[in-house]
């Protein structure tokens, strides 16, 4: 604003020194022949800058007040001028080609992995994306993503893996399991049922012995029987006994067979297709995600900036890793120039639209006020030259009617 003053100013003080001078000219009395010209191009200079103030003061209003035909142009025709500055603006300034070139020439990969590498700069991008983080955990995802995204995770718990490595390390871990603990708990219990229930299982041996055998015989038989038992068991709690060493080798063998005839597959196969078919898969993978979703909610409200710092690691070493090659920035550049391109593309009428909006919008001395601040100054000395034009003009025609006499 402080241009235009002074533009319009000194336009004023060209105008006004000219009248001045035309004038002067009626003061001295019968003239001689130069100061016929002065007046002659004090004159014409007057109307030319007359003329070309109304001209420019009739684009934003009428000239003192007065609502002569055809002015305040701008004000009347700022629909029409809005559409225009809108398609201007989309023909233009909105053109795909030009700004995915102006892009290239930027080469923000450099910027970006510049701007990240400062650990201020990662911590202010770890820190919206871990309010984004936790923004997302407060709601449930949509119903169509959701069931999308364990249609996805049911195709892939069904075909990801080799059913036949599966068994494979079920089997080992079995046999693992049997000499850690898993076989001397069962003999345990093998055992203890026994000698808890010894009357129960002498009865269980004199049930199926010999009608003709004494009852007598037939009970320290039984006793015996027992007692063999818990002792067999004794010596099968003997990791060092031939008899443990004899019994794990025979486990063993039939775990092995068990995957060898591809008994072990079949039924890993058929657990993982009963699992998915049944829900188990779904109920098991809804009940973990909300166990994780509570769990990260609840840490992020104790303590809101926990993810702050490993994301910011994550991001630097990530524009690090992924901006450190120049082929790889220049590939980054290609791919965000054409994005902005595409998307330049696709939104530039709603661009337009937007632009032409906000100027329709505007109150007419509000319009006034923004085009005068761009475009016064230049107007203005649209004036001067006007005035100065016509001087020069006047005193042209005056001499040239001069040498015709």
């Amino acid at each position: 604003m402080d241009a235009l003053r002074r533009t319009r100013r000194l336009a004023g003080q060209v105008l006004a020194g000219l009248t001045v001078v035309y004038f002067a000219t009626y003061l001295i009395g019968v003239p001689p022949g130069w100061l016929m010209l002065v007046r002659a191009m004090a004159e014409a200079g007057m109307v030319g800058g007359l003329a070309d103030w109304f001209a420019v003061t009739a684009l934003f209003r009428h000239p003192l007040g007065i609502p002569i035909p055809h002015t305040a142009l701008l004000p009347k025709n700022q629909a029409r001028a809005a559409r225009n500055v809108g398609r201007f603006f989309e023909t233009h300034f909105l053109e795909p080609a030009q700004l995915e070139a102006r892009v290239r020439a930027l080469e923000p990969s450099g910027f970006i992995a510049g701007w990240v590498s400062h650990p201020q700069n990662a911590r202010l991008i770890a820190r919206d994306l871990s309010g984004m983080l936790a923004a997302v955990l407060r709601h449930d995802p949509p119903p169509r993503a959701l069931a999308r995204g364990r249609q996805w995770l049911r195709a892939q718990a069904a075909h990801l893996g080799s059913d036949a490595a599966i068994a494979a390390g079920i089997a080992d871990l079995v046999k693992v399991g049997a000499r850690r603990g898993l076989l001397d708990d069962t003999l345990a219990l093998v055992q203890r049922t026994i000698d808890e229930n010894r009357d129960t299982a002498v009865d269980l041996v004199r049930d199926r012995s010999r009608w003709w055998i004494a009852s007598g015989v037939d009970r320290e038989v039984a006793n015996l029987v027992v007692r063999g038992v818990l002792s067999m068991l004794d010596e099968l709690h003997s990791p060092d006994s031939s008899l443990r060493r004899g019994f794990e080798e025979a486990f063993d063998g039939m775990v092995e067979r068990l995957a060898e005839t591809g008994a072990l597959t079949r039924a890993v196969t058929e657990a993982r297709l009963q699992l998915i078919r049944s829900g188990a898969f779904d109920s098991a993978l809804g009940a973990l995600t909300e166990e994780l979703r509570a769990d990260a909610l609840a840490r992020l409200a104790e303590e809101p900036d926990l993810m702050v710092e490993p994301i910011a690691e994550l991001v630097r070493g990530f524009a690090g890793r992924a901006l450190a090659d120049p082929a790889a920035r220049a590939a980054f550049d290609a791919r965000l120039a054409e994005l902005a391109g595409r998307m330049v593309g696709e939104l530039r009428p709603q661009i337009a639209t937007y632009v032409a909006d906000v100027i329709a919008g505007w109150e007419p001395a509000e319009l006034n006020a923004r085009f005068e601040a761009e475009l016064g100054p230049d107007l203005q000395y649209i004036r001067i030259n006007g005035a100065v034009l016509g001087t020069l003009i006047g005193g042209a025609l005056f001499g040239f009617e001069a040498l015709l006499g």
